[in-house]
């Protein structure tokens, strides 16, 4: 019988080291992926704490200054299709965030939200920003308050799109991506770290969009492909474990700056129903939903969320 064991016990090793080699998916050097992804307006900056931000800086240079700040495992390619459609209007400053896209990690080694404001409050600084107004999708709109909560006094004010920040009201349906469910635990941590492949990407986006058609090849690539930027998957890994264990809501009651709300009515990561509680916390907020739109409204429906958008920031001199 101890024989039976120890030849399925070798049988097993064979077959985990063969799903191993198969599905290794290595990083990909920096200088293939800048070469590839830091394209137009990119620049890059090293800011006083040693972080190398990758940012572009267009639009307007008379027009109000926009920061945006893209959502978990992202980039700022995730806001192109705004800057096409508002730089004519505004200046516009989108960046990668430290642990994402062409940033990659820091010396501070930290992806809290915390983390993130200190990182953005450098890159201000760095660029002469005065007031500005911050907007964030997702984790980024997350980033977003914290930054309201922290230093009101930079901020005009807020645009929001499908922000993290408080908890969905219990029996909201949610339906997370796999990696997101999977990152940040010990026990898959290795596996994430060194096997990422492809389909989890796209199965990913896919639970963000509700029309799959704005799904592009050329997306899915991005996403993977940055995702393997040396570094940033144990930044993830680090990120997602922080999350499980601050699980506290924001107090978005505080912020008391104008702050506008944009709210995919099919958001599976980020329901809808967590907007309408974030709206009714803020007291200076406005909530706008869009029907059949998922998590990434300015992607999914760039024209009507910029649209939306650049209404809202005329209004606030009036």
């Amino acid at each position: 019988m101890k024989q039976v064991f120890k030849y399925l016990f070798a049988v097993l090793i064979l077959i985990v080291g063969a799903v191993v080699v198969i599905f290794w998916t290595p990083d990909i050097p920096r200088h293939e992926l800048v070469k590839k992804y830091a394209t137009g307006a990119s620049d890059f900056i090293e800011l006083p704490s040693g972080a190398y931000a990758h940012y572009r800086k267009q639009g307007n240079e008379n027009g109000e200054t926009l920061v945006l700040i893209h959502g978990s495992n992202s980039s700022l390619h995730a806001w192109e299709d705004w800057v096409e459609i508002l730089s004519s209007d505004y200046l516009i400053y989108t960046v990668d965030l430290p642990g994402h896209g062409l940033t990659g990690p820091t010396p501070a080694d930290s992806y809290t939200y915390g983390a993130f404001v200190d990182f953005l409050r450098e890159f201000k600084a760095a660029m002469n920003i005065d007031k500005f107004i911050i907007g964030g999708s997702s984790m980024g709109g997350g980033t977003s308050l914290q930054y309201a909560l922290m230093y009101p006094q930079d901020l005009k004010a807020l645009v929001l799109v499908d922000p993290a920040g408080i908890s969905a009201p219990e029996g909201s349906k949610v339906d997370r991506p796999l990696a997101f469910e999977l990152a940040g635990r010990w026990y898959t941590d290795w596996i994430l770290l060194n096997i990422t492949p492809r389909s989890i990407v796209e199965e990913g986006l896919k639970k963000g969009f509700v029309d799959q058609s704005k799904i592009t090849e050329e997306m899915i690539d991005r996403y993977w492909e940055l995702a393997r930027l040396p570094g940033n998957r144990a930044a993830t890994s680090k990120r997602f474990g922080s999350y499980r264990e601050n699980r506290g809501d924001l107090p978005v009651s505080k912020i008391n700056l104008p702050t506008l709300l944009l709210w995919g009515e099919k958001d599976l990561l980020i329901p809808v129903e967590a907007g309408v509680e974030m709206h009714k916390r803020m007291p200076n907020s406005t909530l706008i939903t869009f029907d059949s739109v998922g998590h990434v409204p300015m992607e999914e429906i760039p024209e009507e969320s910029a649209r939306t958008a650049k209404e809202f920031i005329e209004s606030l001199n009036n």
